[in-house]
C-alpha cells in the first residue's frame, strides 16, 4: 500500500495539482509542524524514519526544501512549477519589495513545494536579481496561500513568508499564520468595489483618490504585475502572449496618506494586452501589519 502511496505522490512531482475553485471554505494556515505518529497503532504505510526526517526538513527549511514523501494524511509535497506558482512567486517577491524597501527583480522559479488541504499553498523558492548590487542573484523564498473566492474577487491569494533564503538552515524569518477575512480591517472585509464613475477624482469623495502620474508607472513596475494578476483572474491562464501591456490609467483609493505605498489600498486599472485588448482591472490589497502578510484580491473585465 505504501509503495502505492509514494508512486501516486511521484505523479504530484511530475504535474503539479490543478487549483479548483473554492467558496466560503474554511481555512486553516499550514501547520509549522507536523503531528506526531501514533506509534501503538497497527497502520504500517507510514515508514517512522522517513517521517522523522520528513518533520525535520519542514522544521529546518520552513517547508521550502522537503524530500517526496507521502502523509495518507495530506502534507507539503515537492511539485513542478505551474501559472499559478510562477504568478504567486512574483507576488511574494513584490511584497518583500514593498514591505523592506528592495528592488528584488524577479528571474525564474526554482523549486515549488505544495501543501494540499480544502486549499493550496505553495512554498516557492526563485531566482531574483539585485539590480542596486550589480545585479547580485539572491535566492528568494516566499509562501502563499491560494484562498476561497469570495467578496466577487476572480482570484485571492495572501502571503504567509516572504525571505531571503537563509544559508543557516533552521534560521531566518518564517511568517506567522494569519487568515484576511479575520485580520484586516472591517471596512475590507466587504465586495470588491465596482468599477468607478468618471467624476471620482472630483467627487465628494475626491480625497480618498489619486491617479498615478506617468514618472510614477516608470518607479513602480508593480503595477504591471497588478494588471497581470487582475487578467488572471479572468482567464487563469498562460499570459506571456498578452505581455507586455501599455498601461492606460491607474487610480488608487486609499485612506492612507501613503497613496501606491498603502497597506490597504484599491487598484482600478485600465490597460491593453499586447495582442490589442482594452482591460480594465480591480485589485484590492489589504495586510495585518505584520511583516511578510499581504493578500491581494481581484477581477477583471476584458472590452472586446
Amino acid at each position: 500500500m505504501y509503495d502505492v502511496m509514494l508512486e501516486e505522490a511521484k505523479l504530484w512531482f511530475d504535474k503539479p495539482p490543478q487549483r479548483k475553485r473554492k467558496h466560503e471554505t474554511p481555512v486553516n494556515p499550514p501547520p509549522p509542524t507536523c503531528p506526531p505518529i501514533d506509534e501503538d497503532s497497527d497502520d504500517e504505510e507510514v515508514d517512522p524514519v522517513a517521517w522523522a526526517k520528513y518533520q525535520r526538513q519542514v522544521s529546518e527549511s520552513g517547508g521550502f526544501d522537503v524530500d517526496l514523501f507521502f502523509q495518507p494524511f495530506g502534507g507539503i509535497i515537492p511539485g513542478g512549477c505551474s501559472v499559478y506558482s510562477l504568478l504567486f512567486g512574483k507576488v511574494g517577491l513584490h511584497c518583500y519589495n514593498l514591505e523592506k524597501g528592495t528592488n528584488l527583480q524577479f528571474k525564474q522559479v526554482t523549486k515549488v513545494n505544495t501543501q494540499i488541504s480544502s486549499i493550496l499553498t505553495f512554498y516557492i523558492t526563485l531566482e531574483a536579481t539585485d539590480p542596486d548590487h550589480d545585479d547580485s542573484l539572491v535566492t528568494f523564498q516566499t509562501c502563499l496561500t491560494d484562498t476561497v473566492l469570495k467578496h466577487l474577487a476572480r482570484l485571492r491569494t495572501f502571503t504567509n513568508t516572504c525571505r531571503i533564503k537563509p544559508q543557516v538552515p533552521g534560521t531566518g524569518e518564517l511568517g506567522s499564520p494569519w487568515y484576511p477575512d479575520d485580520d484586516v480591517d472591517d471596512c475590507y472585509k466587504v465586495d470588491l468595489p465596482n468599477w468607478p464613475q468618471d467624476d471620482v477624482l472630483t467627487g465628494e469623495d475626491k480625497l480618498q483618490f489619486y491617479e498615478v502620474k506617468n514618472w510614477e508607472l516608470k518607479d513602480n513596475q508593480w503595477l504591471y504585475l497588478y494588471a497581470e494578476f487582475a487578467l488572471f483572474s479572468h482567464w487563469e491562464d498562460d499570459l506571456s502572449a498578452h505581455i507586455p501591456f501599455e498601461m492606460r490609467k491607474v487610480v488608487v483609493q486609499t485612506k492612507e496618506d501613503m497613496k501606491l505605498k498603502s497597506g490597504n489600498a484599491v487598484f482600478y486599472l485600465s490597460f491593453k494586452t499586447r495582442g490589442g485588448l482594452e482591460c480594465r482591472g480591480i485589485v484590492r490589497r489589504t495586510t495585518d501589519g505584520k511583516p511578510g502578510h499581504m493578500c491581494l484580491e481581484a477581477r477583471c473585465w476584458v472590452d472586446k
